[in-house]
């Protein structure tokens, strides 16, 4: 089980609403079920994979061939580690409190802008702008070579 403050809750939110802006790298076939506190999604597809969309780097992974070798995963610190990045989480909890129902923490600069995986450059955000804003960032650069210098972004 993985521990409540590495999760969003988001009970009674439209979370098919979260994937719209990632529709360019992920089927429709995949839904939401479980998001971490740095707002990264667990997909499962139709035939019960268990999908990781990494928001801040921009990909998408296969991580598990059902839901349970996942909650199996979930339960190895390594995996923990890798995917919910607690230490992170807990510095960014002792500087902006607890997150609200509907929030994850989110880049003030994407790391594909030059943002830092830092403290500093993580805030409290709505998880419709968080998913919304970095699906339209990574859809405009993805294949852009590294160093490209990125002038302007538009988001819709």
């Amino acid at each position: 089980m993985v521990p409540p403050h590495l999760i969003v809750r988001f009970d009674g939110f439209a979370v098919e609403s979260l994937l719209e802006d990632w529709r360019w790298l992920v089927p429709t076939s995949h839904a939401p079920i479980l998001m971490t506190a740095l707002g990264d999604l667990f997909l499962l597809d139709d035939v019960g994979r268990v999908h990781f969309l990494d928001m801040i780097g921009g990909e998408m992974k296969l991580v598990a061939s059902s839901r349970n070798e996942f909650e199996q995963k979930c339960e190895s610190r390594e995996h923990r580690q890798n995917w919910f990045i607690g230490s992170l989480v807990l510095e960014l909890q002792k500087r902006h409190g607890q997150l609200a129902m509907g929030q994850c923490f989110s880049c003030k600069v994407p790391l594909s802008l030059g943002g830092q995986l830092d403290t500093e450059n993580f805030e409290p955000c709505d998880i419709h702008v968080h998913c919304s804003v970095l699906g339209q960032i990574h859809r405009q650069t993805k294949g852009l070579p590294p160093g490209t210098i990125i002038r302007k972004v538009s988001i819709e």
